[in-house]
This record gives structure tokens, C-alpha cells and sequence, in this order.
């Protein structure tokens, strides 16, 4: 039983740590999107793809920015 739950919230802190949002003043947008980054793993989902899915039809975009994939973990780990 306490090996399931572990297991249960060991998946759902995987999951749940990504964000996804879109903020909207008459023309301006700003879509941002956050990924938990282990071992250089992005978990869930990449979190780019998932922003530019939210930019809505039609816009210009005038700025993009994606952090670097996170190898410090893996020091970390060592």
C-alpha cells in the first residue's frame, strides 16, 4: 500500500510541476510555459512547443525566449 502511494506521488510530482498560461490586454498576449527539467528530460512536455500552441491566430510575434535545456542535475546527482 505505502509503495503505491509513493509511487502515485512520486508520478504526480512529475506531472504536476508543468505550467501553461496566456495573459491578454486588447492586442498584447504573453503565453508563457514551464516544464520540470531533470537529467536534461523535460517532463511532461516541451515546454516551447506548448507556448507557441497557446500564441493565438494571427499574432505577431516581436519576442520569444526558451531557457537551455538543465544538464545541472546530473552534477548534482554525481
Amino acid at each position: 500500500m505505502k509503495k503505491k502511494l509513493s509511487l502515485a506521488l512520486a508520478a504526480f510530482a512529475l506531472v504536476g510541476t508543468s505550467c501553461v498560461g496566456v495573459r491578454s490586454d486588447g492586442n498584447r498576449h504573453s503565453v508563457h510555459a514551464e516544464a520540470f527539467n531533470i537529467f536534461g528530460f523535460t517532463v511532461p512536455a516541451d515546454d516551447q512547443a506548448t507556448a507557441w500552441a497557446k500564441v493565438p491566430a494571427g499574432a505577431t510575434i516581436h519576442t520569444a525566449y526558451s531557457s537551455p535545456a538543465d544538464w545541472t542535475s546530473v552534477v548534482g546527482a554525481l
